[in-house]
């Protein structure tokens, strides 16, 4: 068998036409092209067939691997499934992660403190939950522990009760703290913090949203 050409496809610069004896064989990565060393003119054996076909599946694997990751950070497990819904084989599927791994674009650390830090400033939830949803993502228990702080629970909880808070202003519980309480309170257990974490956050928000009311009424204030 001989390579009879390679011709760059038209609309994908990064991709080529290779042809053995005149026949189109496969589109491959250019980048495969040249690790392989293919040239027109060159001889290929049934072994270095074989090699180029894997090499180019490999590629194409890498390359939608690649793609995924562009849009946001992954878990090992995300990028597993994604890959196996592609039908990619088993054993390219762990040949890409490792890869990927190899150049610190796979790390379930550097994920777990992405979605934790994204979760944080765009939709606060409790600990339990962070964790929760780590998991379900393939993160190790003990690096969701590691990554997820207890202790900044009222934290998170204040920044998504404050949020709340200015929607439930707008209506009855503006004015009521037993409407306050149990809508503020299901939407912090909701988020996954304890029921003593949102105890207390209701409280305080409480105090903040009346404080300064010019038609605060001291009977609408918590017994304590």
């Amino acid at each position: 068998m001989q390579i009879t050409a390679i011709e760059p496809l038209a609309n994908k610069s990064e991709q080529v036409n290779l042809f053995v004896d005149g026949h189109h064989l496969l589109t491959v990565s250019a980048l495969v092209v040249e690790r392989l060393g293919l040239a027109v003119g060159q001889e290929l054996s049934a072994e270095q067939l074989t090699r180029l076909q894997r090499e180019a599946a490999l590629q194409q694997a890498l390359d939608r691997a690649l793609n995924y990751l562009s849009f946001r950070p992954r878990s090992r497990q995300e990028v597993h499934q994604y890959l196996r819904r592609r039908g990619t084989a088993p054993d390219l599927i762990e040949a890409v992660l490792a890869r990927l791994t190899e150049l610190k674009l796979v790390d379930d650390r550097a994920f777990a403190t992405f979605w934790v830090e994204s979760r944080e400033r765009f939709h606060p939830e409790g600990a339990q939950a962070l964790r929760s949803e780590l998991r379900a993502r393939g993160v190790a228990p003990e690096i969701a522990a590691e990554v997820v702080s207890q202790e900044r629970d009222e934290e998170r909880a204040l920044r998504a009760g404050r949020k709340k808070v200015q929607a439930l202003l707008r209506g009855k519980a503006a004015k009521n703290y037993d409407a306050f309480r149990n809508q503020l309170g299901a939407f912090l257990l909701r988020r996954g913090f304890s029921y003593e974490t949102a105890k207390r956050v209701v409280r305080q928000l409480w105090h903040e949203s009346r404080a300064g009311a010019a038609d605060a009424d001291p009977a609408d204030e918590p017994m304590e």
